[in-house]
């Protein structure tokens, strides 16, 4: 076989291979987008639901989450600047998710509130990462991705100049 057919043949399952991750790639996202994970904790609930009415309480939420997991916080100032919103769209989100107990917000020494997830919020996301974790392994993804890598290897050992 020559190798600008063998090479061909490669490209082609290559291909192949990455629109089937695509197609499972894509059938994740739209479970996550359409939040079809039932939680029973009426908490961990209402977090799901604000984290799923707008990209931006999402991002609002998975900074502070970072923060928490790195035993950091961030300053409001941090945060517009992070989700790209306004002083108010802030003060919003900071105002609803502490009166729901979803942020912790510490002052520092100039009096500059310091936010970080609270301890319910983390949990909530830990319980999404069990369930995305879930579908992803049970998508087989990593075989597609590991025969993907292989194959780009093989194409790597033909001679360049086919």
């Amino acid at each position: 076989m020559n190798v600008k057919l063998q090479l061909k043949e490669l490209a082609s399952t290559k291909n192949a291979l990455k629109k089937e991750w695509m197609r499972k790639q894509l059938n994740i996202e739209i479970k996550t987008v359409e939040g079809s994970r039932y939680i029973d904790n009426v908490a961990k609930r209402k977090i799901k639901e604000y984290s799923l009415s707008s990209q931006k309480r999402r991002k609002f939420l998975m900074y502070c989450i970072r923060a928490q997991l790195e035993n950091d916080y961030l300053f409001v100032s941090d945060l517009i600047k992070l989700i790209g919103i306004s002083r108010a769209g802030a003060e919003t989100m900071i105002k609803e998710c502490e009166e729901a107990d979803w942020i912790s917000i510490k002052r520092d020494d100039r009096n500059r509130r310091k936010i970080q997830a609270s301890v319910i919020t983390v949990e909530t996301y830990a319980d999404y990462c069990d369930w995305l974790w879930g579908i992803i392994n049970k998508s087989e993804m990593r075989s597609l991705s590991a025969s993907i890598n292989e194959i780009e290897k093989l194409e790597q050992s033909f001679p360049q100049r086919f």
